[in-house]
């Protein structure tokens, strides 16, 4: 067995999973991530699993098992970190749909400076609010 041998899994592993999050990243500053990562999701579970099962492989060998294990840490640690991410992309309270005229439900909120902000001091004023939720 040659040296590369035990480390050919995990490398692999490796390479897909973080080369799976930069394809990932790329998309979020042009506002064109998925809405349903599904090839993404696929290289993260495939590439953790190719980790897994090279640093078992390495072990089998025997041989050096640092740089095996560093591999496929680095490749299990960032794909579970993507699932994650994946879990709480949504909005905890669903859609909301507004329209012009409809009442402002109450809300409070941290200005940029500290100070708190009451949505109660715009009642009877015309407001226009503009929300930005991250594609992440």
């Amino acid at each position: 067995m040659t040296l590369a041998a035990p480390l050919a899994a995990p490398l692999a592993g490796s390479a897909l999973v973080l080369g799976s999050w930069v394809a990932y990243m790329a998309t979020v500053p042009s506002g064109k991530v998925p809405p349903k990562p599904w090839g993404h999701l696929a290289a993260q579970a495939i590439g953790g699993l190719m980790a897994v099962g090279g640093l078992a492989g390495a072990l089998r060998g025997g041989g050096g098992l640092i740089a095996p294990a560093l591999l496929s840490g680095t490749a299990v640690t960032m794909s579970g970190l993507f699932f994650f991410l994946y879990s709480q992309r949504s909005t905890p309270v669903g859609e909301i749909r507004v329209t012009v005229g409809d009442r402002l439900r109450p809300f409070t909120a941290t200005t940029p400076d500290g100070r708190r902000f009451d949505s109660a001091s715009l009642e009877g004023r015309r407001v226009l609010l503009k929300f930005f939720r991250g594609h992440w």
